[in-house]
């Protein structure tokens, strides 16, 4: 209640054309869409006539990046809710819905951009999962999140077709096919060599070469899928692709405290959880394994190996639900640890990358690596002057 009527006095303060206010999945830090946007105005030498505001929760703090261009806010901070009501365009890549819950809602001639974090992705989301419509709570704030949306930033016809079911009022036009930021970095060949430098740094791996797993998390948070066999897994990369391999593990955010729980300790293994920015890890990664997280049909514009282990795809499908069947990517699919291992050693780099092809373009995707200067673009259109100061 506090928080609603301190809302009220902050709506009432004039909108500041220059400030833009990102938001990473919550408070995560320096990361995913929104990251690459703001490097690239900072890049152009607009950081100086913007007011860049990142909201990072306490939790993110230390794992943070951002560049001295960037004022650091914590995320659900009273701080937190007078830039958002103050600012002249939101940029984001989740629901604004904790900031709803705690009285948000947009002012005349402020802009909100959408670029969800996933991109292509098999599993469902929102609206489309029975599981997350069922709490009467979440689906009025995510609603009311979606009606705020003034663009949604996609990178395909298939995304495109995804937003307009599973949000909600999903106007044509609002829907912007610029590609997803965060995917430029595949398409600049020094950044990729950058990013790859980075990792190596990070993680001590020498000339070795890197094996990412990624797996997304469970609603009830089980943790028996998880159980590769990272010993075994680490021979047959190098029997099959040559050389040394270091696994690093990357958990998605929501299971990051249960790292301990789900890999065991080896000398193959690294932890990865904690690393702020996953394009940079997708970027430095000879090969991925995922299950149903969207970073494989990011990783898959590298047209590097990736591989799906699914050991509960069938219960995966009942609370979440998928798009399409997993059959229908361009992934070798696995049910356990034998087929993983075998599918390794029968990867066909020669039939693997026409599928790869023929996969982006059914799904209609227009990814070019210039996403971040069109949505970069938009911001300097939206955040001009007004006259109005509603309260």
């Amino acid at each position: 209640m506090l928080f609603h009527m301190l809302y009220i006095l902050f709506a009432c303060r004039p909108i500041q054309p220059g400030k833009i206010v990102f938001d990473n999945y919550r408070g995560n830090g320096f990361g995913c869409n929104p990251k690459y946007v703001a490097r690239e105005l900072i890049k152009r030498g607009d950081a100086e006539k913007y007011d860049l505001v990142w909201l990072v929760s306490r939790a993110n703090l230390e794992y943070s990046e951002l560049p001295p261009q960037i004022r650091i806010v914590r995320y659900g901070s009273l701080k937190s809710f007078f830039e958002l009501a103050t600012a002249k365009v939101w940029v984001s890549n989740y629901h604004k819905i904790y900031f709803i819950r705690c009285g948000l809602h947009k002012r005349k001639n402020q802009f909100f951009i959408q670029m969800w974090h996933g991109s292509l992705g098999i599993k469902k989301i929102d609206g489309d999962v029975a599981a997350f419509t069922q709490d009467k709570r979440w689906l009025r704030a995510a609603m009311k999140s979606s009606r705020m949306t003034d663009y949604w930033i996609s990178n395909s016809s298939f995304e495109t077709n995804v937003y307009k079911r599973a949000f909600w009022d999903v106007k044509d036009e609002s829907v912007l096919l610029y590609g997803h930021p965060r995917n430029d970095i595949f398409f600049d060949a020094e950044k990729m060599r950058a990013a790859r430098q980075k990792v190596f740094a990070a993680y001590d791996t020498g000339e070795r070469k890197i094996l990412l797993y990624a797996p997304t998390f469970r609603e009830d948070y089980r943790t028996d899928c998880y159980g590769i066999d990272f010993s075994v897994l680490a021979e047959h990369m190098k029997r099959r692709f040559g050389g040394e391999w270091t696994i690093l593990v990357r958990l998605h955010p929501r299971i990051r405290d249960l790292y301990d729980d789900i890999i065991p300790s080896g000398a193959c293994v690294a932890d990865a959880t904690n690393y702020t920015d996953i394009q940079e890890l997708l970027a430095a990664a000879d090969c991925l394994i995922t299950d149903y997280s969207s970073c494989a049909f990011d990783f898959m514009l590298t047209r590097r190996p990736v591989f799906l282990f699914a050991t509960d795809v069938k219960e995966y499908d009942m609370e979440r639900g998928f798009y399409y069947p997993l059959e229908e990517t361009p992934f070798p699919l696995s049910f356990n640890n034998a087929e993983l291992m075998k599918n390794i050693d029968a990867f066909d780099e020669a039939a693997y990358l026409p599928k790869v092809e023929a996969f982006l373009k059914g799904k209609g995707c227009m990814e070019d690596g210039n996403a971040s200067k069109r949505v970069a673009d938009l911001i300097e259109r939206l955040a001009r002057p007004s006259e109005s100061c509603d309260c």
